[in-house]
């Protein structure tokens, strides 16, 4: 088998592992979205036999979370071959059928719900951003315009919440409630500047997050009375724990609250403020079905896998199992949290996983997440596992403006993309080489990360040996032109409104200094960074006699979720570094 072969195949083993999400009880039993087939879609599980059957047919795009009452499960499916442009649609967990809900424009659907008979979701045209409602019957009306950033997260027949950058700061979040009945639009902060995150009803009652008084804390909010009071817990390991951040919340069917916390990286789940054992690494998902607990997790060195946990010993079972080869399995040599000095004397969190199959020290790829309000945690990423598979050691830093650590360390990258951040990247580098971890470095990225890639190469040529810059930015000006009424809130947000830092902050502008190879991946559908501007990169490069490739991926757009589309991006940059940036045989 050639090398190229060889490389191939383990990027499908490795893309082939499933990811799990549950979306919660429906009539009894587990319902969950994976790919469980190679093609992402839903899946409900009979919690007594374990027996699960796929409901939905083509690869879906985004969900609705479930009602433990309804036959019904909410959906949308892309209709514009990777643009993203979607539309909702209805599957049921006790017939195989499922159909388009309504005949609504496609749009960038951004949060659904539903409840009853009813489905609520914001979408996005070219032109705006509104509030949709749907019922199954087929009938669709839109409800009201947002003229900022706003995301949907529940509906219960009466009320419609979401939370955006509703204010016009670009540093804050308000919640927004929506009275179908009155159709009445009211937003809400407990204070101005604050972020407020992910509201849940529960009758008149919002569950929701808040750092108005520093950091992150969970509140419920009374929609009648106006009353603001902090969630009071029965058990105090919640507030022992002091969390960070929330990975998600909810109320279970008899009024208790759960929430997955995270700090540093890792997460732990309270049903009621107690403390529910759960495998070592991060809780994605939690639902309960008739008394019994559920979640999905997994760590950086395991895939994910659904787990049964009995809420009254803290036994763990295996749901549903995922696992490596063995001898894929044996390439993680170990994974850990750090903290290192940037530029401005900032200590920045990362994870590190190191290859048994390289030596120490050895070719070392800085792996930059997307985003940029996102993160790396302890929990499974193909990119990354490929990469270590592969023989390369890999420090994935959460730099400033990632998710995580507190809203004050996100809102650095707001009015500064490019600047701050990158420099964290840059010293994530540097940190590898004087521990003694790296030998010569790369660097590699998707969306956000495609971005820093190629800002990184052109800014700082002499760190890098290699870089590879899936899905990125390489102009600022010429994306915000080609993008939808979402992403240019979304750009407008991210520089908080400073345009006069486009040019600079562009890739584009340093193509002329780059020096390293570059593999560049790009899907041709992507309306998220779309592919026009980074043609125009490309020639650049070629006109200097840069040494380059480009992948360029037809029908795919932005959202890598189906195997295909991951072995497309992975593999072709995997066999590029392996040209370009070798790696020395490990030494056991």
């Amino acid at each position: 088998m050639s090398e190229q072969s060889r490389i191939t195949r383990v990027v499908e083993v490795i893309a082939s592992r499933p990811y799990f999400y549950l979306l919660g009880p429906a009539l009894g039993r587990l319902v969950f979205y994976s790919n469980l087939d190679g093609v992402p879609g839903i899946w409900v599980l009979d919690p007594k036999t374990y027996e699960r059957v796929k409901l939905t047919r083509e690869a879906i795009h985004s969900f609705a979370f479930t009602r433990a009452e309804s036959r019904e499960v909410v959906f949308t499916r892309d209709v514009s071959k990777g643009r993203e442009l979607q539309k909702p649609y209805v599957a049921f967990v006790d017939k195989p059928e499922e159909r388009v809900i309504a005949d609504v424009p496609p749009a960038r659907v951004l949060g659904i719900s539903f409840y009853g008979s009813r489905v609520v979701y914001i979408g996005a045209t070219a032109e705006s951003v509104d509030l949709y409602m749907l019922d199954f019957s087929g009938g669709w009306e839109k409800l009201t315009t947002f003229t900022a950033v706003a995301f949907l997260t529940d509906f219960n027949g009466r009320y419609a919440v979401g939370h955006g950058i509703l204010s016009g700061d670009p540093r804050a979040y308000e919640l927004f409630i929506f009275d179908v009945e009155s159709g009445r639009l009211a937003t809400y902060t407990p204070r101005r500047g604050s972020v407020n995150l992910n509201p849940v009803l529960r009758g008149e009652q919002v569950l929701f997050e808040s750092d108005f008084e520093g950091r992150k804390r969970l509140y419920v909010y009374d929609i009648g009375s106006g009353e603001l009071r902090p969630v009071a817990f029965t058990h105090r390991d919640y507030d022992g724990y002091r969390p960070v951040e929330h990975v998600r919340f909810g109320w279970l069917g008899d009024g208790r609250v759960w929430a997955i916390g995270k700090r540093d990286g890792r997460t732990s789940l309270f049903v009621d403020g107690r403390r529910v054992n759960t495998p070592r690494g991060v809780t994605t998902s939690f639902a309960e079905v008739d008394g019994r607990f559920f979640v999905t997790a997994s760590s950086l060195t395991r895939p994910p896998q659904i787990f049964e946990v009995d809420p009254s010993t803290g036994a763990i079972r295996v749901v549903v199992r995922n696992a490596l080869p063995r001898g894929l399995q044996r390439a993680f040599r170990r994974s850990y949290f750090v903290r290192y000095t940037s530029f401005d004397g900032r200590r920045i969190p990362a994870f590190v996983v190191e290859s048994a199959g390289n030596s120490i020290p050895g070719p070392t790829v800085v792996y930059v997440h997307g985003g940029p309000w996102s993160e790396v945690m302890d929990s499974w990423d193909p990119f990354i596992a490929s990469l270590v598979v592969a023989g390369y050691h890999v420090v994935a830093p959460n730099f400033r403006g990632s998710t995580g650590y507190g809203e004050a360390f996100r809102a650095l990258d707001i009015g500064d993309p490019g600047g701050g951040d990158l420099e964290d990247i840059v010293h994530a580098g540097k940190w590898a080489v004087q521990r003694g971890l790296a030998s010569a470095l790369a660097v590699m990225g998707y969306s956000y990360g495609g971005f820093s890639t190629f800002l990184a190469l052109g800014k700082h040529p002499e760190v890098w040996k290699a870089g590879v810059a899936g899905a990125g930015v390489v102009d600022w000006e010429e994306m915000y032109q080609l993008s939808d009424a979402y992403f240019r809130k979304f750009i407008d947000t991210l520089f908080a409104g400073r345009r006069d830092l486009w040019r600079e902050r562009s890739p584009i502008t340093y193509v002329d200094r780059v020096s390293a190879p570059l593999c560049i991946i790009h899907p041709a559908n992507d309306t998220r960074t779309p592919l026009k501007p980074v043609l125009r990169y490309m020639q650049r490069l070629a006109e200097k006699g840069a040494v380059f490739e480009a992948h360029i991926l037809p029908d795919t757009g932005h959202f890598v979720a189906r195997v295909q589309d991951r072995v497309a991006v992975i593999a072709p940059a995997l066999q590029f570094l392996r040209r370009y940036f070798p790696v020395t045989p490990g030494q056991q």
